[in-house]
């Protein structure tokens, strides 16, 4: 008897799959080989204890933990969540799939390797030649997302290349384990979290938008907290916990985006607008004309402009430009 569940992850629901003991399957809904070798009839069993572990295992390393690895019971390798009870896995495939999954786990947290270099440790092992192609081919098979860790391959030059759950999610896992970056949705704002919104909007504000009047900044600052607190859906990206930046989203539209200025060149933005397009649906948005750091970003990251005014919402004179994504 084959077992499932969904839960949810700050990347999106993922499908876990068991064989009721053993955790044999662990993916993003939607991507690439999704519920592969999962029968069609396996049962919902969303209470199974390997489903509760692995949650607990997942709370965790999205908290920005690291959950150790340690001896396995049986063929699969097992590894500890944070309560200390042991969770199994049970990979299912050739022998040669196999091994490319278990030297996966061999390879750190927070550090990388590249196809070629996984190639010539199984080459080792093997004893027989064995190319990055075959290598990259069995990672992309990897039954267990996050917990085989598939996502620390790379390129040779370091690219960020063939990620089953798309690159977007590769970006932000290695965001996550490298500088301790998280992007989360705040459902209920507190009144201290919008305070520090509101600092890296002022921050954000001076140091890209020369073309406000210490009036105009201070007129706007007072509007600032409300719209955080009303917009729809609040994402902020923390690093080691403290706020670094947020976006905010309404239907397919970005609402706001802003960076503390300490954080700024760092894939901040990137990860929040990542987040807005792929989780949110965000497919248009607007930018001042006269911030030229906003437009080449967002024009970078696929948007181009549609429509121009003269002024801004409040009728003032500062021009906009309302952009969309090409692939919308």
């Amino acid at each position: 008897m084959k077992f499932k569940t969904v839960c949810p992850s700050p990347l999106g629901d993922m499908l876990l799959a068991s064989d009721g003991a053993a955790l044999t399957g662990l993916w993003f809904v939607g991507q690439a080989y999704c519920a592969a070798g999962l029968p069609a009839d396996a049962a919902d069993a969303p209470e199974l204890p390997v489903f509760e572990l692995v949650q607990a295992w997942l709370e965790s390393y999205f908290a920005g933990e690291m959950p150790k690895v340690c001896a396995g019971a049986s063929a699969g390798p097992g590894l500890r969540p944070p309560a200390g009870e042991l969770l199994r896995l049970e990979l299912l495939g050739t022998p040669f799939q196999r091994m490319v999954w278990e030297a996966l786990q061999l390879i750190p947290y927070g550090e990388t390797t590249t196809y070629g270099k996984l190639a010539q440790s199984i080459k080792e092992r093997r004893g027989a030649p064995t190319s990055a192609r075959a290598v990259g081919a069995a990672v992309g098979r990897n039954p267990v997302s996050l917990i085989v860790p598939c996502h620390r391959v790379t390129g040779a030059d370091g690219s960020l290349t063939g990620y089953a759950g798309g690159l977007w999610r590769k970006r932000a896992l290695l965001a996550l384990e490298r500088r301790g970056i998280t992007v989360g949705e705040e459902q209920r704002p507190s009144s201290e979290l919008v305070a520090r919104l509101l600092d890296i909007w002022e921050g954000s504000v001076r140091a890209t938008h020369a073309f406000l009047a210490e009036a105009d900044i201070q007129r706007l600052r007072g509007m600032v907290p409300q719209a955080i607190a009303e917009v729809p859906h609040l994402l902020v990206a923390r690093r080691g916990g403290a706020p670094v930046g947020f976006a905010g989203t309404d239907g397919a539209f970005l609402e706001m985006l802003f960076v503390a200025d300490d954080a700024r060149g760092s894939g901040v933005g990137r990860l929040l607008l990542e987040r807005a397009t792929e989780l949110l649906g965000v497919t248009e948005l607007l930018v001042n004309e006269q911030n030229p750091q906003a437009i080449g970003f967002y024009e970078h990251m696929g948007f181009v402009t549609y429509r121009r005014t003269d002024t801004d919402t409040q009728g003032d004179p500062f021009p906009l430009l309302y952009m969309k994504r090409v692939d919308a």
